[in-house]
């Protein structure tokens, strides 16, 4: 999970270092809840979800619940870089390209951890955090880049009423052009990359079974070829999640390179919605600029996919990462800290817990629910395989790490990287 980086604006409170000071800047409530309930979500999710099918994720093309959260965070993430360099102002561009780096080598190092231990011989290289680390890597270095490029350049600044209107984009010029380029690299590797025979250009498939055996050997079709190529069979996803349905003949890695480039342009968005906040002042201004990028990212997804599961231009697809899906799940995240901005930050209806606790000490629960998973009591043998047991022993899990992360705050303990 994305660590929580500083955010300042509206209410709720501060997270610190790992020393268990809150520093005494106010955070974003809302954006602290939305992180926590996608945290927990993932954690139902990872430790079984009840055994129920929607909590399992896609066995190819299709969204279920189990799909939302990571991409999710991936956003959230972009939000917060916005207020993280926001806060450091002050420092020197050394100082914050030096902070960068080591996160960014941090949660990559962490993830090869979570995904192997100490066993070296077959590491797999991609991951959870190590996606992660490289959307971070490159959207806080291009977040770093224009932030030098505004103060050096005051002509950047939209003058005049119609340009203010905008100026979450026209401020923003330089990290769309990378988000354009970044974004026609990933279709033209995906649709245009030839492929080893027999498997077609373009091939979206998982191979194996699908499309009566003709592809068998082709699944993921450029994002797979390039995982293999550069990290070898050994050292990517031995299981992934369309292995039994399909009877995959070779592993493939939900979290490869190309769909890396996705995953950075989704943080990207993100950064827009963090631009909302930071050059908006009036509550109604960023709430109808969130619901408008919510609708335009979503239609334009259903677009893509036709509205179908299987048989659109770009299907949804979180094994692939396809535009479509992080264009839908960048919309759905925009809808959805819209409404929580709203309940939380602008009429004060709730204010986020329990789920903002877990969300403001984030890496801590993720790390700490993968290397205790299996281990009682968040986990325990069950006597029947039933929904009723096993939902009932995953929501313990999930109560446990809220309470913890609760006490963890009582105590002003909070840890980022």
């Amino acid at each position: 999970m994305g660590a929580p980086a500083d955010q300042s604006v509206k209410s709720g409170s501060g997270g610190g270092e790992a020393t268990g000071k809150t520093p005494g800047r106010r955070r974003l409530a809302s954006l602290d809840t939305f992180r926590g309930f996608s945290l927990m979500i993932m954690i139902f999710v990872n430790y079984g979800g009840g055994g129920y099918w929607f909590f399992d994720h896609s066995r190819w093309n299709g969204l279920t619940v189990a799909d939302l959260v990571f991409p999710w965070f991936i956003w959230i993430m972009g939000v917060s870089i916005v207020f993280s360099y926001k806060s450091r102002t002050k420092h020197t561009i050394l100082s914050r390209l030096y902070q960068l780096v080591r996160r960014s080598v941090i949660l990559f190092g962490l993830g090869l951890f979570l995904n192997n231990g100490f066993t070296l011989g077959r590491w797999r290289i991609p991951g959870v955090l190590q996606r992660f680390a490289i959307s971070y890597f490159v959207v806080a270095l291009t977040e770093l880049l224009t932030s030098e490029i505004r103060n050096s350049l005051c002509s950047l600044t939209p003058k005049g009423r119609i340009l203010g209107i905008f100026r979450d984009i026209t401020s923003n010029v330089f990290q769309w052009t990378v988000v354009f380029v970044l974004e026609l690299l990933w279709l033209v590797l995906t649709f245009l990359l030839p492929l080893p025979q027999p498997c077609p250009r373009g091939y979206l498939g998982p191979g194996g079974l699908a499309d009566h055996g003709r592809y068998s050997n082709c699944t993921g079709g450029a994002a797979g070829v390039i995982d293999r190529w550069l990290f070898t069979d050994n050292h990517i996803y031995q299981t992934p999640t369309a292995k039994e349905t399909y009877h995959l003949l070779r592993p493939y890695d939900p979290e490869g390179v190309l769909g890396s480039l996705n995953s950075i342009v989704l943080c990207f968005l993100g950064v827009q919605a963090g631009r909302i906040l930071v050059l908006y002042k009036k509550d109604y201004n960023i709430l109808i600029r969130f619901l408008l990028w919510g609708l335009l990212l979503g239609g334009l997804g259903v677009v893509l996919c036709e509205g179908q599961k299987n048989e659109g231009m770009i299907p949804l697809n979180k094994n692939l990462w396809s535009l479509s899906f992080i264009l839908v799940m960048g919309g759905s995240a925009f809808v959805l800290l819209a409404a929580l901005y709203f309940i939380i930050d602008v009429i004060l209806w709730w204010n986020g817990a329990p789920f903002k606790y877990p969300g403001m000490n984030s890496i801590l629960v993720y790390v700490g629910s993968e290397i205790l998973q299996g281990y009682f009591p968040f986990s325990w043998q069950q006597q029947s395989n039933s929904h009723l047991d096993l939902l009932f022993a995953n929501l313990i899990a999930v109560g446990l790490w809220i309470l913890i992360a609760y006490y963890w705050f009582r105590i002003d303990f909070f840890v980022k990287i």
